[in-house]
Parts: C-alpha cells; structure tokens; sequence
C-alpha cells in the first residue's frame, strides 16, 4: 500500500448505484460495453510482453515533484503511483486489504505485555529497483524511517509516515535517536509495531505497510540505517543541513528515479507538462502477480476547454474522472458515435469551497455558514455535474459504504445550509459585522468588525482559485457575482493562479517564497477524493507543530473536532456499527464548524480510446491499478 498525505484524501469501500440530481441523467439510455463499479468484464486474451501506447490527459497539470509528501497534486500523485510499488500490504479493488505475497515470504503478529502490537516480515529473495539494485529489508525501513523523520520536516516534508507506531513521536521531534517501534532485524526481515495507544486501531493493517524506498538516492552512500535492539536509527551525518539540496534535487528526479512499481520515468518536459513513463523490466508484480501489458504511458496536460476534442483526434487517449455536465454529455455522443469507449463510478469525495479558519472574515463560523446560505447548492451542483451528482452536507462522498447505511440519520440532523439571505444577515450580525468602514452603525456597503485590538477589518474573502477552471468559473458567477453578496454587506475577490502556486498558498509553503508563508487567502476552491483508511485526525490535529507543517489545511483548531475523529478509528476492525455511530458524531460536528462548503459528490465518468481492452476503475483504485490489468489491441 502507497501511504501518502492527501487533503483528505484518503478512503474507502463499498462501491454503490449511481444517485443523481433531479431526473435520470441522459446517460441511462445508453448501453455501456464495460460494466461500471469495479466489475471486470470477460477477459481478452493479450499478447504476454508489453505492447502499445496510452495517453493519459488531465486538466491538473503536472509539477515534477513526484513524492507526495511536500505538496498534494493529485497528477502528481499518478506518476508516484506509477512508479511506486512492491507493497507488503496491498489493496484490492474492493478495498480490501491484504498481505502481498508476491513480495512477502511470511509475515507474522504479536500482541505485547504493554498493549502495543508487532507485525513482523520476512520478503521474498531477487527483489530489485528499476535501476538493478537490489531491495531488501532495510528498504522497507527506510520509507517509515526517512518520511516519519525530524531531517525531512525540517527540509519542509511532512513527517507523518510512521505516525501509528510506537515511538513515533519520539523520533519525528529528534528526542529520540531510536525509532522503537522499527526493528531491522535482518536483510529478509523487519517488524513494525503499532503504538499500545492506537490499539485498537479501525484501520490497523495499512498502519504498518511499507514500500521500499533508496536511501543512497536520497541522500549518499555515507548514511546508514543501524539496529542494536532499541529500535532502527540513522547514522549522525544524516541531517537537513547537510542533505536538503539533496531532497530538492530528487524530489524532482527523472530518468535516474530508483522506481519499484510497474513503471519507471523516462522523461518529463516542464515546458508542456508531459511525463513518458516506460514499464519497469524489474516489477515482480502486484499481489496478484500481475505485471503491466502496455509499454508506454504517456501523461500530459490538456485545457477542460480541449479535452474531449484532444480524445477524438487522438491527442490523448484517456480522459479519468471527467466531472462536468457538458463534458460527460460530449462524451457519451463520441461513445454513441463509436470508437470510444466509458467506465462510470461514484467518486469517494467531494468538490468544494475551502476556507483557511485561523485569520480574516473566515475566521468566525458564522461568516463561513452566512456564505454556505448564499450559494444554491442543488443549483450548482446540477449546472456544474449536468446532473451526474448529489449534493452532500460533510467530508465523504456517495460511494462509502458507512455514509450510505447513516444517509437517512445524517439527513435529519445536519444542517442543509439552504439559501437565505435573512439567515446570511442575521449570522453576520451575531458574529459582529455591525460597522461599516468609519466605525458607525452598518447601512450599506461592505460590513466591518471591530477586532480586540481595535482595528476595523472588512468583510472581504480572498478567494484563491486555478486557472483555466470550469468549477471556479462556475462559482465565480454562481456565489462571487450573486447580487446577494454585495446585498448582505460582503466582498469576494477572486485571484487566478497556477494550481502549483495555489498549493504553495494553501499550504503555506515559505521555502519557495516567503510571500507564500504568509495568510493571505481565506477562501479555495478544491476538491477532496478519499481513499479506504478514512481517518481525519491528522486533517484536524490541534497539535501545534503539525499544523504548522501543513497537516490542518484548514488552521481550524477544534479540539472536540479532533476527539471525534479520533473516536471513529480508536474501534476494533470489526466494529462496524460503532464506526458508523462514531462517524455520524463526527460528521454532525464538522457540518456545524463548516471547514468546508461541500457543493458535490458526483459520478465520475472516464473516456477512452476502444483500444484500450480490460480498462475497469472505481475510486478506490488509481488510474495506476486500473491500467495495469489493461491492454491495448491495435486495429
């Protein structure tokens, strides 16, 4: 399993029928060749070595910074996917999670006197990087070690790997030289313990899956990993001072990139966002044993403007997760017209309105509710899906298993935020905004608040938002231009940038630039995609110094917040029933905090040249997993 920081991200399970706004979506009518939701159709006998070409459009355009651990780029992310591999827990489509025993020779658990619980594994012998060097145990540690470390934070990565395991907090702060709950024991061996405090844990396998990770790539051949019995360790030289110009530079790597998954980097052009990536002759496989049938992915960057006309001339040759009306619309007449060819899925997540809660007007709850009354959300949602989505009130979206079975209990307690300029106004009112700009008594214009210090402060969001997007184009008229707005004393400013600056702003990111480092904008428009471990504790940790390092995207800092989250994991694997209790208490919190304005969860639609044989994806799994049991048949 690839263990990453997501903005959510993250989560799970159960794929479900389709739910959409309004009627039935045109969609309907149509007959798909390939059943949806994960399920494979009949199998085509293909050719057994690697063969053709896949180009993949996204509108996310592609940064070349591949680890996800400094920024949260879903392309990126794809070729990380691409690239990274030999999991000793793997998932299956279902969201299953299992041992990989195409990597692990045997594996075995011990639950100790003081509560906590080891898991110990023994890998296969011949496991290699792309680059021919060999994988052995202390790689595996070297991922947990080097991404849960102090010398990465401080280079300006999140540190959060082993988050789960004994000792973690000890050696993430650099109290602790030792990592205790990472033991290598051997070159075929190593254990991971779960901390005694997070055990049970809802999640608990995921929680001690590695992947192997280089160490001499990320730093050089003078830095060691040693155990004497305590717990594995780094040897002293390895520090930010020393290997930050280090991380930068491989961070960013190409062609020299040690990967371990089905395929390996061949080129990235900065100038037109495009990544060859070739498959890698030295991947053993996924837990299944299977190994990639298409030679050459392609990954490139293409306008919402352009991509369903980039797929008919054959610019690229996949569209994944296409979530605009007219798109999907555009796209099921090619499918009609022949030639191309669909999968339709639920997505795990949602698109929404993102505010930063620790400065400006989006500091006080009310100002964050009285905007959420001001847009129409069923409205918008249908405008922006053509009907392909629902609305939801919370972080998850329609194809978790645990929302499905509350949906009727979450209905009844949430608050719907439905439009209401008075319920705007009288928010606003509660919350201060009284004055207008001299100081007097509010009449029109836009509204201030006086603060503690004595300083006026208008009621104007800055709002920062991608170019060339159709979601902000849509809300820019939908909730920026609303009459409404203005009506109730309030001002949004919209700033267009790349989505790599934005990230860089949201994140906070003063390494690049100290402008960046500074709060600026309060309010984004993102979107969140969560994977099977559904577990936000870290996304509304009050832990000062994870906030600080970008774990808390909203600065909300809500410590009843955080105890729900952790409520909904603290369970037993089994206790299903509790989790979906656990969860509702959290998501009942959450709506009346409002960190976010959720507008959609839609059906995802992917798009694709009828060459592409055996495609299946749901949104559990990565375009990554999805063309690996893909071919390509040639007319």
């Amino acid at each position: 399993m690839k263990k990453k920081s997501i903005i959510g991200l993250l989560v799970l399970l159960l794929m479900v029928s389709a739910f959409v706004i309004g009627c039935t979506p045109k969609e309907s009518k149509l007959d798909s060749t390939i059943v949806t939701n994960g399920i494979n159709k009949p199998k085509v006998k293909s050719s057994e070595e690697p063969t053709g070409e896949i180009k993949i459009g996204n509108v996310m355009e592609l940064t070349g910074d591949w680890t996800p651990y400094w920024t949260n780029n879903s392309a990126n992310t794809d070729i990380y996917n691409f690239i990274t591999g030999m999991d000793t827990v793997s998932m299956t489509p279902d969201g299953i999670y299992q041992i990989n025993e195409t990597i692990v020779e045997k594996s075995d658990i011990k639950e100790n006197k003081d509560a906590s619980k080891t898991y110990t594994f023994t890998i296969k012998d011949g496991l290699k990087f792309s680059d021919g060097s060999d994988v052995t145990a202390k790689e595996y540690v070297t991922t947990v070690m080097l991404w849960s470390s102090k010398t990465i934070q401080d280079a300006g990565a999140k540190s959060d790997y082993g988050y789960y395991l004994k000792g973690y907090k000890g050696f993430k702060d650099g109290t602790s030289k030792e990592f205790s709950g990472v033991n290598l024991i051997s070159d075929k061996e190593f254990s991971l313990t779960i901390a005694a405090e997070y055990i049970p844990y809802f999640h608990e396998l995921p929680a001690v899956a590695s992947t192997p990770t280089k160490l001499s790539f990320w730093t050089d051949e003078t830095v060691e990993i040693k155990d004497d019995g305590n717990g594995a360790y780094f040897s002293d030289n390895f520090t930010a001072k020393n290997f930050k110009d280090r991380f930068n530079e491989a961070r960013n790597e190409v062609g020299n990139f040690p990967a371990t998954g089905a395929y390996k980097l061949k080129s990235y052009d900065k100038s037109n966002r495009t990544a060859v990536l070739e498959v890698n002759e030295n991947f053993p496989g996924d837990y299944t044993g299977q190994k990639p049938k298409i030679k050459t992915i392609v990954y490139k960057k293409i306008t919402q403007e352009n991509a369903l006309n980039e797929l008919l001339i054959g610019g690229v040759d996949i569209l994944h997760q296409v979530t605009n009306g007219d798109d999907i619309t555009t796209g099921l007449d090619l499918v009609k017209k022949g030639g191309f060819d669909f999968v339709k899925y639920p997505r795990s997540g949602y698109g929404k309105v993102m505010f930063q809660t620790d400065f400006g007007p989006t500091k006080d709850v009310e100002v964050r509710q009285a905007i959420a009354h001001l847009i129409d959300r069923d409205d918008f949602a249908k405008s922006f899906t053509g009907g392909f989505a629902t609305v939801v009130n919370g972080p998850y979206g329609e194809s978790m298993w645990f929302y499905q079975e509350t949906k009727s209990e979450l209905n009844e307690k949430l608050n719907q935020y439905s439009y209401s300029l008075e319920e705007a106004k009288n928010l606003l009112i509660k919350a201060g905004w009284i004055l207008d700009k001299n100081g007097n008594e509010y009449k029109e214009g836009i509204r201030y608040k006086r603060e503690k210090n004595g300083k006026l402060i208008p009621l104007i969001i800055e709002w920062a938002s991608p170019e060339q997007n159709k979601f902000a184009d849509l809300l820019a008229v939908k909730l920026q231009q609303n009459k409404d707005i203005q009506e109730v004393g309030m001002e949004i400013k919209q700033t267009v940038m790349s989505f790599d600056e934005l990230l860089l702003y949201m994140y906070r990111d003063g390494s690049v630039d100290k402008k960046y480092g500074v709060p600026k904008f309060g309010m984004y428009n993102l979107a969140s995609n969560y994977k099977p471990i559904y577990d936000l504790t870290k996304d509304y940790t009050t832990d000062c110094e994870m906030v600080k390092a970008g774990y808390n995207n909203n600065f909300l800092v809500d410590k009843e917040l955080e105890n729900a989250a952790k409520a909904m994991v603290k369970l037993n694997p089994k206790d299903k029933e509790e989790y979906k209790a656990n969860f509702v208490k959290f998501i009942t919190k959450w709506n009346e905090l409002l960190p976010d304005i959720p507008l959609y969860s839609n059906m995802y639609h992917d798009f694709f040249n009828e060459k592409l044989k055996n495609y299946n994806a749901n949104d559990l799994i990565s375009i990554s997993d999805a063309l690996l049991y893909a071919y390509v048949e040639e007319k």
